[in-house]
């Protein structure tokens, strides 16, 4: 699941920034354009129940809030209807006495929104996404680097187990688009921005390792507020 969403990720962050060069480019792109960049920011993520469990076996509480990397960009249609996408992971570990635990999350969203307000070089807008993500538990032995004959001796060193759901995302936007240049096409600059909002998961995941169930996982999600900030370029037609 984790290389899906660094694919995903990376394409998006590829996107956030051909999108605005080919706006700023085309002569059909009449009253519209894009922009994108890197994100990053803090998401609160539903762990409780998850923390609560490998408290239980010595491990330390996770955290609330976790620190999130990612990318996005959209394009304008006809000065009001914006359409894009986005990607966000975040990561974050915990040890006990012999075992370290990572949980890692990954999510992404094709993302939905209307401009509101447009004045001078804001732009504010609210956003609805649909997508999926998911949550990686990682549970390894701490301790001597192991050799490679020794990882074949004794293989069941650390285990992997992920759960995934489809996700919807509530949030809204605000931009700020420094104009560094024009010509008869249109104009291109930098953007700054910044995203909150909510994300909520539907459904309740199911646990794996590999291709097998896992029971009595705990319920757990990319469920909770965020907050992101924005930096990369924009390019818009006249």
């Amino acid at each position: 699941m984790k290389g899906k969403v660094a694919v995903t990720i990376v394409a998006l962050v590829v996107l956030a920034f051909i999108a605005p060069t080919l706006a700023y480019s085309n002569e059909g792109a009449v009253k519209g354009g894009g922009g994108g960049g890197f994100m990053f920011g803090m998401n609160r993520l539903n762990l409780a129940e998850l923390s609560t469990k490998l408290e239980a076996k010595g491990f330390e509480a996770l955290e609330k809030n976790n620190i999130s990397f990612g990318g996005g960009g959209y394009g304008i249609i006809g000065e009001k209807i914006l359409l894009g996408g986005e990607g966000h992971g975040s990561q974050q570990a915990i040890f006990s006495d012999t075992l370290k635990a990572s949980v890692s999350a990954g999510y992404g969203f094709f993302d939905v929104g209307y401009v509101l307000l447009s004045k001078k070089s804001f732009r504010l807008f609210p956003i609805v996404g649909l997508g999926g993500g998911g949550i990686d538990l990682r549970i390894l032995e701490r301790g001597v680097t192991p050799t490679f004959d020794e990882i074949l001796d004794n293989p069941g060193r650390e285990a992997n187990i992920s759960t995934g759901s489809i996700l919807l995302q509530f949030g809204a936007g605000l931009d700020y688009f420094l104009k560094l240049g024009e010509d008869e096409k249109g104009e291109g600059g930098l953007l700054f921005g910044i995203r909150a909002g909510y994300t909520y998961a539907p459904t309740q995941a199911d646990w794996k390792m590999g291709d097998m169930d896992v029971l009595g996982g705990p319920d757990i999600g990319v469920t909770g507020p965020y907050i992101h900030l924005i930096f990369g370029g924009a390019g818009f037609g006249k």
